[in-house]
């Protein structure tokens, strides 16, 4: 007869193999659920976007891929495409720096916060390993509560504001991330210094609020036996990445036709051609963010077929951020998926909108 320990392992190794199998069904149930809950804030953000637009010198079209709903629909569906811990935090962070002009997550450690990675901050480096209190402040009141808190960005901390600068509106909010029910990290946004530079917090709940879920899911893989190369725990700071080397300004990777990529990556290995996937996703996020932005200018310079003369210092800088992601992977940055987007979102699919500076 069975003893206690071969039922044990038995059962467990059963749960591993169904939880395992229903992986992909639950990531995608899961994703259905987030966006049958956002609905109503998707239809809120469209309706701004459109009085917006109709208060503009030129009303934009609203073509497939620019709206403000298809932007945070592209963000939180990067964070699906993504399974290992530290990438779902890093395409958490490259979410939010499309609704929030600065952002960090700190890593709760042994109930103090430890600074892992940041956006939109002029000194990034200086960031990285901060350590401040888990139990004072923004933080400690959003690590007590596990809900999100704002106020003035000198309670969150005099000196990290005196340091780094004080938002223009003089706020900042505090998102703790939970897994179960355990609260893993906290996520620190504000409005930055620039005047400009917004944080729509609605949008940021919700993207932190999606990898919770995300991470949840994870962990429970985990704990059933299903493989993961990575622990239930927030992981720990890595070592500072080598500065990135800025892109070309004037030298656009080359984008081949939708049906010749296409039948290039159906002879790719699975694994490979994940990684085109998510390229070619990352790639809409930061045109569909160039349009989002700069509506009028956008389609002030596609009727004059000057879209990259225009656009180039913003285009330049997303492609930059695209080509420091890829750069290991040559085959996604010869595939042109950027470029690809550039045509099909800004100038419609006419390469000939982009202007004759632009090469492809």
């Amino acid at each position: 007869m069975a003893d206690h320990h071969d039922i044990q392992e038995l059962v467990e190794q059963t749960v591993a193999e169904l939880f395992a199998a229903h992986i992909p069904e639950l990531r995608h149930e899961l994703g259905e659920k987030v966006m049958e809950a956002i609905a109503p804030k998707l239809a809120e953000m469209a309706e701004q976007a459109a009085q917006a637009q109709a208060s503009a010198k030129s009303s934009p079209e609203t073509a497939a891929g620019g709206g403000p709903t298809d932007l945070l629909n592209a963000a939180v569906a990067s964070l699906y495409d993504v399974t290992a811990q530290t990438e779902i935090l890093r395409t958490l962070l490259d979410g939010l720096s499309q609704f929030t002009a600065r952002a960090v997550l700190f890593v709760m450690k042994a109930g103090n916060l430890s600074a892992w990675q940041s956006r939109g901050f002029a000194d990034e480096g200086s960031i990285k390993g901060l350590s401040m209190s888990g139990t004072e402040g923004l933080a400690g009141r959003a690590i007590a509560d596990k809900e999100p808190v704002s106020a003035a960005a000198v309670e969150f901390s005099s000196a990290f504001i005196e340091t780094h600068g004080n938002p223009h509106d003089g706020n900042a909010s505090v998102h703790p991330l939970i897994v179960r029910d355990k609260v893993a990290a906290v996520i620190y946004t504000d409005a930055g210094p620039d005047p400009s530079g917004k944080s729509d917090q609605s949008a940021v709940q919700l993207l932190v609020r999606s990898a919770s879920s995300w991470l949840e899911i994870q962990a429970l893989r985990k704990t059933a036996g299903a493989p993961s190369a990575e622990p239930a725990e927030a992981p720990a700071p890595p070592p500072p990445p080598e500065p990135a080397k800025a892109a070309p300004a004037a030298a656009p990777a080359a984008a081949k036709p939708a049906a010749a990529a296409d039948s290039a990556l159906a002879g790719l290995p699975p694994e490979e051609q994940e990684v085109h996937k998510k390229a070619k996703r990352f790639a809409k996020l930061l045109v569909d963010e160039i349009k989002l932005y700069n509506p009028a200018k956008v389609t002030e310079a596609k009727a004059s077929k000057s879209i990259y003369a225009v656009m180039r210092e913003d285009i330049d800088k997303s492609r930059a951020t695209y080509d420091k992601r890829y750069a290991a992977t040559a085959s996604v940055i010869a595939a042109g998926y950027f470029s690809q987007e550039l045509i099909r979102i800004l100038a419609d699919g006419d390469a000939a909108n982009m202007g004759a500076d632009f090469s492809h």
